[in-house]
């Protein structure tokens, strides 16, 4: 009797299975949908336009779709619940505060289930929201967070294993090395750079990872300039931020 009922239970479980579908590879899927807000990190026009190109004609797992910094409507929940994944570069903020539309919307994004990545300078220009802080994972404050000058350094992985990385080397990079920024305290860190300060060395972050209501979040600070985008290690790393954030890697 005990046979038969663990046949029977086994016969379901083959049954379900084959008629379940099945996840597909991740060469299958289609690709990550990403809207990109700001073409440039500062004042520099156009920073961004070959690192767009560039992930659009070679990395087939993600889609870029890039509109300038002022285009806020685009950050409305409904245009954003047409995409997988939101990337800032900056946003057009009136005295570091953007509107409670453009708030609400990433918000309501992030709850739904959309990733978000964070790059460089969008930290830096919406001071004034307050819940950034917990939304962005890091916030740059006036008069407190700095950098030295424009300058080469190294960029160090210190989470090898985490998926962000899959396949990065540490490399050497011309940017600014941000330091002093006001970061959640559980914010997982991957990569670092050595910052020297009177006397000692500190290994200041430059791409790590957070969680809002569960939803999948990356803040990456490198970017300041058009040689700063040029490394390979940093378009595989905004495009494997893209596709963690997704949930695909």
């Amino acid at each position: 009797m005990k046979i038969t009922c663990l046949r029977r239970v086994l016969f379901i479980c083959i049954c379900v299975g084959v008629l379940l579908p099945q996840s597909l590879p991740a060469a299958d899927q289609p690709p990550v949908k990403c809207l990109m807000v700001g073409m440039e990190p500062h004042r520099d026009a156009g920073v961004w336009k070959d690192v767009v190109a560039d992930i659009n004609a070679n990395y087939p797992t993600v889609t870029l779709t890039a509109v300038e910094k002022d285009n806020l409507e685009v950050l409305r929940y409904e245009n954003l619940k047409k995409f997988d994944v939101l990337l800032l570069i900056q946003i057009q903020a009136e005295n570091g505060n953007p509107p409670d539309f453009v708030k609400d919307g990433i918000l309501q994004f992030l709850k739904e289930g959309g990733g978000l990545v964070v790059n460089h300078f969008a930290v830096a220009n919406v001071q004034k929201w307050r819940d950034s802080i917990d939304i962005f994972g890091a916030m740059w404050v006036n008069g407190l967070s700095t950098h030295d000058p424009y300058h080469t350094f190294r960029v160090d992985i210190v989470d090898e294993t985490h998926p962000i990385v899959a396949g990065v080397k540490p490399f050497t990079t011309n940017d600014e090395l941000y330091f002093n920024l006001l970061m959640r305290p559980d914010m997982h860190m991957i990569m670092t750079a050595d910052e020297e300060r009177f006397g000692h060395t500190v290994p200041e972050p430059m791409l790590c990872t957070h969680y809002v209501h569960n939803a999948r979040c990356v803040y990456f600070a490198l970017g300041h300039d058009v040689d700063s985008c040029k490394p390979l290690e940093f378009r595989k790393i905004v495009v494997q931020s893209i596709e963690w954030a997704a949930c695909r890697r």
